[in-house]
């Protein structure tokens, strides 16, 4: 009997197939987890230049953007369009450059000194803590016995040495190997190299590339599912570029602010504190908690009035941050409702740690998006409303003939 061969029992061939091929690497892959992993990192290692070049040319890409379209001295003709977009690049490296060599020798050799002279003060600041303490409960006639655990707490610069030595000689073993660290330092400094100079090449032919890889995807998939994914990495870059650029401008803004009020106010270790502010407001929704915490504490041990009048004035300038600076600068970037973004942040950091706090909000706005988007359509389909508020319960419970009616 001859058996007629049709067009579904190709695509059920193939996917079974496909099925069986999936479930044998899976199954190869938990046999030799360890050797898949090794394998994975190695890859990872030398593709490290790669990854680190793409995302200097991603991060530099708005300024370099800025440049390029401020040049006006130079034609945008064809002829002058490569010397626009070098001299473009060259600034834009320059001024990356430039705020990495302020970063480092002027912010953070006070930053350091700062930290420095905060850990040689600590038993002076506990002893004044301590008195203070002892003072308010006599004064209220507090219980000795629920300060007591607290009064008899002593550090030394002794006792801080005997924790060094400690935790010291368990770190030893690891850092002994003193060639081993060189070639390390070596390699790192040979990985950043690299990684600018392909960032070069990526920010000057990045419309080559983007064009390249779109030819690829349309060569290789169906035209309407192309592009979907070609508008899909378009609302994704906008998404991302816009957060990022946003939040860290942001962030620089409240850290400024921070050390211009805390210099007027006359709040010591202000530039450490402000360099602590700045940097955590760039985790969305818990940043200001984590910025504002280790800063309450170490001002809590120089004098704990300072203490309470900069959690007033950290308070009045997050607020200041979430209703008019943050809305300015980032609008509605993200498109998040605030329960997603407190999931997003929650998933990211439980996945990734801070950078994924920072991440995974712009992350799940794309997921976000996308899942609206297949579901109104869905719902188009069925010819049912897209519109949340259709859904709501208002009076008693609706049914389908309602929803479908849009009555309340």
């Amino acid at each position: 009997m001859k058996i007629e061969w049709t067009r579904a029992m190709t695509k059920r061939a193939v996917t079974y197939i496909a099925a069986g091929t999936g479930i044998l690497l899976v199954y190869f892959i938990t046999l030799n987890f360890n050797k898949v992993t090794a394998v994975w990192h190695s890859a990872m290692d030398i593709l490290r230049p790669f990854t680190f070049g793409v995302i200097f040319a991603y991060l530099l890409n708005g300024p370099l953007m800025f440049f390029e379209k401020n040049f006006a001295f130079v034609e945008r003709t064809k002829p002058k369009r490569a010397l626009r977009r070098i001299l473009s690049i060259i600034v834009t490296w320059v001024a990356a450059i430039a705020v990495l060599g302020a970063f480092f020798y002027i912010i953070m050799p006070d930053v350091v000194e700062s930290v420095e002279t905060l850990i040689n003060n600590i038993p002076y600041y506990l002893t004044s803590l301590q008195s203070l303490v002892r003072n308010l409960a006599e004064t209220y006639n507090i219980e000795a016995s629920f300060i007591d655990a607290f009064l008899e707490f002593r550090i030394s610069s002794e006792v801080a040495m005997d924790l060094l030595k400690e935790y010291g000689e368990d770190l030893l073993p690891q850092i002994a190997n003193i060639a081993n660290i060189s070639v390390q330092i070596g390699g790192a400094i040979f990985d950043i190299v690299i990684a600018i100079i392909l960032s070069i090449y990526i920010m000057f032919s990045k419309e080559t590339l983007i064009a390249q890889l779109k030819k690829g995807l349309y060569a290789i998939l169906k035209k309407d599912t192309a592009a979907n994914l070609v508008r899909f990495a378009r609302e994704s870059h906008r998404i991302f570029s816009g957060f990022i650029n946003g939040k860290l401008l942001d962030s620089l803004i409240i850290g400024i602010l921070c050390f211009i009020g805390m210099s007027i106010i006359g709040f010591d270790f202000t530039l450490l504190i402000s360099f602590i502010v700045g940097c955590t407001n760039v985790i969305p929704f818990f940043g200001p908690f984590f910025g504002a915490i280790p800063s309450v504490l170490i001002l809590l041990m120089v004098d704990p009035w300072q203490a309470f009048w900069f959690a007033i004035f950290v308070l009045v300038l997050q607020q200041l941050d979430g209703n008019i600076i943050g809305p300015k600068i980032l609008g509605d970037s993200t498109g998040l409702p605030a329960l997603w973004v407190m999931f997003a942040i929650l998933v990211g950091g439980g996945m990734f740690g801070v950078l994924g706090m920072f991440v995974g909000v712009p992350a799940f706005a794309v997921i976000y998006k996308f899942a609206k988007e297949y579901f109104e359509k869905l719902l188009k389909n069925k010819k049912l409303p897209e519109e949340t508020e259709s859904y709501k319960v208002i009076k008693g419970v609706k049914n389908l003939d309602e929803i479908e009616k849009g009555e309340l």
